[in-house]
């Protein structure tokens, strides 16, 4: 029932992957109705991004990515330049092969579809995308042709049978082509059964079934998984038949797509969704799931270091953060990946929020150098922000995008205690929070963050040496630069 193998070969964290946690309950007597919904499982994969903001051209235009293993997924841009021209994709690897083309042969036309969904499993590697203009197309064409990477995700529960809740169910969403299954619960595993169904109902592997099922049971916990479409799963954990019912089980069990994972949703078997509403037009579902998760704003700090925040897919997930501006601490950065949807919406929580009228805003790019909306940034840029703050939200691709929040021009460096929200569509079921501390001059210098020069160790090596050498001059120095490094 347990398979360590599993996690140590063919499943492996991306860094130090980041845990968003919630602590909930099962009801007494629970039924499939009743499923706790413990997050989205998405496999690591690569989105391609094709936007008419970039260089005149008027022949095709190529970009060369690197892959992992996974699936790749196509994000044209959402605006008619592109509709109305007719582009022609391709999908091309390594070898030169035509793996995909909007225009190509049954299969490849097949695997183009695939590749806009986001369902093209590719193997690790280099590819290139290919955008070319309809023949009839005389115009000049703009286009960039970029990647980006979307994480994958672990979902991790631990929870416990006991006489009065026998029949324990969760919900989960997959957007990969494969579920893996790491369950444990000690010596009382084979006490337990784990039936895996589809959103139909339908049962796809079950460790107690017949044999089919068991099979399916076996794959879904061995290293390569089980096969399986995108779409809605849910799992049951009850008691093995002819076992007594009356004495507790603890176990845990994680759910991974792929071969990768950046963050974990972990369920600790009350849910806290956030109001902010996006001028009204975004509401949580009745039983929406907060998962919360602990970041470090540092005092300097750049797009590239940005604290990244979650993941967002239309009408399910929803990320929000909770932070502070100071005058130590005066610009702040948060990244997120927007994975699956058509649109973004930006809402400040009224309630929380001490001063939105001193905050800045902008909506970036992954690097950090294109603004798309800006609180106080030109007229056009004023009008997206409008937009993103609104209930329409703005038209959007899938991919990267950073949020800087500083002060406003001529606004006072008074402490700005802030929570904003970022959506997808109308509604969310689960919310991922990320409550970020800022820094302040003091733990900076301690930990040496505003220069070598500044930090305590530096200085006491600097006032050994100092001493050693009877040189209260180069002390004196010291000190000055450190000041200098501060104001």
């Amino acid at each position: 029932m347990s398979s360590n193998i599993l996690v140590s070969s063919s499943v492996t964290a991306s860094g130090v992957p980041t845990t968003y946690s919630i602590s909930t309950s099962h009801p007494k007597n629970e039924t499939a109705d009743e499923a706790i919904d413990i997050g989205n499982l998405d496999a690591q994969s690569s989105i391609i991004t094709i936007s008419d903001d970039g260089a005149v051209a008027t022949s095709a235009i190529s970009q060369s990515f690197v892959a992992k293993e996974g699936t790749v997924s196509l994000s044209e841009v959402f605006d008619n330049f592109v509709t109305e021209i007719f582009t022609r994709f391709q999908l091309i690897d390594s070898e030169g092969t035509v793996i995909a083309d909007s225009q190509g042969t049954t299969e490849q036309i097949a695997a183009y579809d695939e590749w806009v969904e986001g369902t093209l499993a590719v193997s690790a590697g280099t590819y290139t995308v290919t955008a070319t203009p309809e023949t009839a197309y005389t115009g000049e064409l703009a286009l960039t042709v970029g990647s980006s990477e979307r994480q994958g995700t672990s979902l991790y529960v631990d929870s416990s049978l006991t006489g009065s809740d026998t029949s324990e169910y969760y919900n989960f969403s997959l957007s990969g082509s494969n579920i893996k299954l790491d369950f444990d619960a000690g010596s009382n595993a084979k006490n337990v059964r784990v039936i895996l169904y589809n959103e139909d109902g339908k049962i796809i592997a079950d460790s107690d079934g017949n044999a089919y099922q068991k099979s399916k049971y076996v794959s879904l916990t061995s290293s390569s998984g089980l096969s399986a479409d995108s779409g809605d799963y849910s799992i049951e954990v009850t008691y093995a038949d002819d076992v007594d019912t009356t004495v507790p089980i603890d176990y845990n069990f994680s759910l991974y797509s792929g071969n990768s994972y950046a963050v974990v949703y972990k369920n600790t078997v009350e849910a806290q969704p956030y109001d902010g509403s996006a001028r009204g037009s975004v509401e949580a579902t009745s039983d929406a799931e907060l998962y919360e998760a602990s970041a470090y704003n540092k005092i300097i700090t750049s797009a590239a270091q940005a604290v990244n925040i979650g993941w967002i897919q239309q009408d399910k997930s929803m990320l929000d953060v909770y932070s502070q501006l100071t005058a130590a601490d005066n610009v702040e950065y948060y990244s997120f990946t927007f994975q699956q949807g058509n649109n973004l919406k930006l809402d400040f929580n009224p309630t929380t929020t001490t001063n939105e009228a001193g905050l800045r805003v902008q909506l970036m790019d992954a690097t950090g150098s294109r603004v798309i909306a800006d609180s106080g940034g030109t007229k056009a840029q004023r009008e997206m922000y409008a937009k993103l703050t609104s209930s329409e939200g703005v038209d959007a691709n899938t991919g990267n995008y950073i949020v800087r929040i500083s002060y406003a021009e001529g606004a006072a460096k008074d402490t700005i205690t802030y929570e904003f929200g970022i959506y997808s569509g109308s509604s969310y079921s689960a919310q991922y929070k990320t409550i970020a501390s800022a820094q302040t001059y003091e733990n900076a210098i301690l930990t040496g963050e505003l220069g070598s020069s500044t930090a305590a160790s530096s200085a006491i090596a600097a006032y050994l040496t100092a001493q050693m050498n009877e040189d209260d001059d180069y002390l004196a120095s010291q000190l000055a630069s450190a000041l200098k490094t501060l104001y």
